[in-house]
């Protein structure tokens, strides 16, 4: 199973920087009274990724999804550091 072999560090950082633009459209505020709230919405976009990643696995879903899905994780973990 080959997953990322069309990734490079350049088109990563494009895609993460195309995916926190998208993000920061779409929900422009971003909780930073609360360090909890912040780290919840990581999670749940890594919750995400698991999930796609075991629908790969187990019924058919596409890598596609998982990367999609791992580019929304990196996307909100930068926001999380930036508390953007």
């Amino acid at each position: 199973m080959d997953t990322c072999s069309e990734w490079t560090d350049e088109t990563i950082l494009r895609a993460v920087a195309e995916e926190l633009v998208r993000a920061r459209e779409k929900f422009p505020a971003w909780p930073t009274a609360d360090m909890v709230e912040c780290a919840a919405i990581v999670g749940e976009e890594a919750g995400e990724l698991i999930r796609a990643a075991l629908h790969f696995k187990n019924e058919g879903g596409t890598v596609a999804d998982c990367d999609n899905e791992a580019i929304q994780t990196m996307a909100m973990c930068v926001r999380f550091l930036q508390g953007t």
